[in-house]
């Protein structure tokens, strides 16, 4: 008769693997608009009040009469966001610690729709038919290439055609981490602050501002899962390796330009955590999580897209 006894390793349960990406910037870039509807308009002056006009008068002349402005509205439509899971008394049982059924569903559908969110945005802003002033790099001309790329000049470029587009230069720059990082290291960055050989670290993120001559750098670092369910992992940056300049006004408030605006309904924050009994299976738990908003980009000559800015 065997003496052997069966071992079955235990859960430790002090620590746990868990993928919890950081560096999310949807809500971040654009400034919050609280309404009371879900849907209306945002009202825009056109640029008729620029005009240079024959404006002498002398003696009884009459004096001219002008157009003073034209207006013109761009609907917004505040759309739904939800996931829904349960957790069964089956869950509840089989369970164990660092597991927590509950919690652990919670915090994966509140992940999965800022995720969502995140990636909608970035999308949209990668859209060449929404974001039209733009370049695309390739080869020797992507900055990863030290030698040989101008980023200078791009950047240059970009502001310029920032503040052609809407009449302001552009406020913010922004990007995945993994192009922040190739830049800062770049000679003719460097070069530009006075680090002629190098700089220990590379730049810093203040210091890139000052080269990108921009208020603000927002460094993205959220990722996502782009393998289908079922196939093997396959993690992505969300925002790609793109670079956008845009002027971003910093809050919302009437007479300003501003690339656009997170329009929420009043009174709301978002996603928002429901818990409900479910009879069916009995003893079961629902969990919905819900965000409402609609990124709205209402002045897209406000921004500039650098598409593949690094290999």
């Amino acid at each position: 008769m065997s003496q052997m006894k069966a071992q079955i390793d235990k859960l430790l349960t002090q620590a746990s693997d868990k993928l919890k990406p950081k560096g999310f910037i949807s809500e971040l870039l654009l400034p919050r608009l609280s309404v009371a509807q879900y849907s209306g308009l945002l009202g825009a002056y056109g640029t008729d009040h620029l005009r240079i006009e024959h404006d002498i008068v002398g003696g009884q002349g009459v004096y001219p009469r002008v157009t003073t402005l034209t207006t013109s509205t761009t609907a917004y439509n505040i759309e739904g966001h939800g996931l829904e899971d349960v957790v069964t008394k089956r869950d509840r049982a089989n369970y164990d610690l660092p597991f927590k059924a509950e919690k652990d569903k919670m915090s994966s559908l509140v992940m999965k729709l800022l995720v969502g969110k995140e990636k909608a945005l970035a999308d949209a802003l990668s859209n060449t038919s929404t974001i039209t002033q733009t370049q695309q790099l390739t080869g020797t001309s992507q900055f990863s290439n030290y030698l040989e790329s101008d980023p200078l000049s791009i950047f240059s470029t970009a502001r310029e055609a920032v503040r052609d587009g809407c009449g302001l230069y552009p406020n913010t720059t922004w990007m995945d981490k993994k192009v922040f990082n190739k830049l800062r290291y770049h000679p003719q960055l460097l070069d530009a602050l006075g680090y002629a050989a190098n700089r220990p670290g590379g730049l810093k993120q203040q210091e890139m501002a000052d080269v990108f001559d921009v208020d603000r750098i927002l460094i993205c670092e959220a990722i996502y899962e782009s393998a289908k369910e079922g196939q093997t992992s396959s993690l992505a940056p969300v925002w790609g390796k793109h670079i956008w300049f845009g002027h971003v006004a910093s809050n919302a408030q009437p007479e300003q330009i501003s690339l656009g605006y997170n329009v929420i309904p009043s009174g709301t924050k978002p996603r928002k955590v429901y818990k409900y009994s479910i009879n069916n299976p009995p003893n079961t738990t629902g969990i919905l999580v819900e965000d409402e908003y609609d990124m709205l980009l209402s002045k897209t000559s406000a921004a500039y897209l650098i598409e593949d800015a690094i290999a």
